[in-house]
């Protein structure tokens, strides 16, 4: 006679959900600072469409800008003498591409294709596990995508798509921004949808 077993509860960490619960009165905010980083990413694609010096230090200080609202956002998820949570780490490691792409000029091509591909990577990582270890991820299919987008473009950086050319890395770098944007859009949805529930 085969034994039956109970089917596996779906994995869950208190602290990420906790953090969720911090973030639901700011659902609002968190859709205006996608909805701002969508338009950042999309500014970034339009400079290097059009200008005729092409450089990433305006994408970098863009990337920047950018990690301050991420950062910020992990911050209010944060508990007092809490761990840091996934979206404070990724908007810190989301400022070291900013930072890296600033200096872009001054570091050797391979390495900074490797630190901003791997640190991208790790971003994307983080958000993506934050999502699969709540119950909110039955709910928007939007942030689990927008972070598998920043892994695909940390893995593009790191095996060098892109080569040498500065449009398409920018693009891409840009292209991020937008992902990390409306990956806030969706979270931020999707907590305004659980508060009134």
């Amino acid at each position: 006679m085969s034994q039956q077993t109970a089917p596996e509860a779906p994995k869950t960490n208190p602290e990420t959900i906790a953090a969720l619960e911090r973030l639901v009165p700011r659902s609002r905010q968190l859709v205006i600072s996608g909805v701002t980083l969508i338009v950042l990413g999309t500014a970034a694609i339009t400079i290097l469409a059009i200008s005729n010096v092409v450089s990433l230090v305006p994408i970098g200080l863009i990337l920047l800008f950018g990690a301050f609202f991420e950062i910020g956002i992990g911050h209010h998820a944060r508990a007092e003498n809490g761990p840091v949570t996934p979206w404070l780490k990724s908007g810190m490691l989301l400022g070291f591409v900013g930072l890296c792409t600033v200096t872009a000029p001054l570091i050797p091509s391979i390495l900074f294709t490797i630190l901003t591909g791997t640190a991208l990577m790790a971003a994307g990582w983080m958000r993506l596990r934050a999502t699969s270890f709540t119950p909110l991820q039955k709910k928007s299919a939007v942030v689990p995508v927008t972070a598998s987008l920043s892994v695909l473009i940390g893995v593009l950086l790191i095996t060098r798509w892109s080569g040498d050319n500065i449009t398409a890395t920018g693009n891409l770098l840009a292209l991020e921004l937008i992902a990390t944007g409306w990956g806030l859009v969706g979270l931020g949805q999707t907590l305004n949808r659980y508060r009134r529930n």
